[in-house]
């Protein structure tokens, strides 16, 4: 089953809330042209641990969350890559 991630000025968000299982913090990308600072991490869904999401949490350095505690984020978009088939998303922390 596929998620609609919202377009920009939609009302509607998806978000991802599960424990996190690892974080790399202190990375940085190149998007739309902007460097942007961005945290790397896998999160364990709270309803299915053993689904689990890479994510990028962009414009944060680091986050004041420990592995093994719960964390909530807001998707901006989904990103596949097409030779491996794993999706990847890019996301917002919700404090």
């Amino acid at each position: 089953m596929s998620e609609r991630i919202p377009r920009e000025g939609d009302q509607r968000t998806v978000k991802r809330t599960g424990r996190l299982l690892a974080k790399e913090s202190g990375l940085r990308a190149s998007i739309g042209g902007e460097e942007h600072p961005y945290v790397r991490c896998v999160i364990a869904d709270l309803n299915d641990p053993k689904r689990h999401f890479d994510c990028r949490v962009l414009d944060e350095q680091d986050l004041p969350v420990a592995i093994g505690e719960l964390i909530t984020l807001e998707v901006i978009r989904a990103i596949t890559d097409r030779r491996s088939g794993q999706v990847r998303f890019d996301c917002r922390w919700v404090r």
